[in-house]
């Protein structure tokens, strides 16, 4: 029974919750060298928001299959990349940005630089 409700509780934190926005980043990551499709996405949260909540900021890791090139010998070793990621979703404009980086130091600058005069969540899931 607690191993049932261990895999719920991990199913409903890496629940993204948003289908366009899970596609948005998906679509990202395919263009930039790795299998979008079966990217395993983690800890999806909304982390700053500008009043009355058209702008929003996601976090999210993921981890991800790097792209090979094909060659004629054997199939090389998957390779996987963890990834720490923002999402900007403005809905009035319909703008969505996606940026993954490989250290999550780099995210952290990014997501001060673009939560500036927002809304921030604090605490274990914000990124203050």
């Amino acid at each position: 029974m607690i191993a049932f409700l261990k895999s719920l509780r991990e199913k409903w934190n890496n629940w993204c919750g948003d289908h366009e926005m899970e596609l948005e980043i998906r679509k990202h990551l395919t263009r930039n060298g790795y299998y979008g499709g079966t990217v395993k996405l983690q800890n999806v949260r909304l982390v700053a928001v500008q009043r009355p909540g058209w702008l929003q900021i996601y976090r999210f890791e993921a981890v991800a299959r790097l792209k090979v090139e094909e060659s004629d010998g054997p199939d090389p070793e998957p390779q996987y990349d963890q990834l720490y990621g923002l999402v900007r979703d403005d809905i009035r404009h319909k703008l969505t940005r996606v940026r993954v980086f490989h250290d999550p130091a780099e995210r952290r600058e990014l997501f001060l630089r673009w939560s500036e005069d927002l809304i921030q969540l604090r605490g274990s899931h914000g990124l203050v």
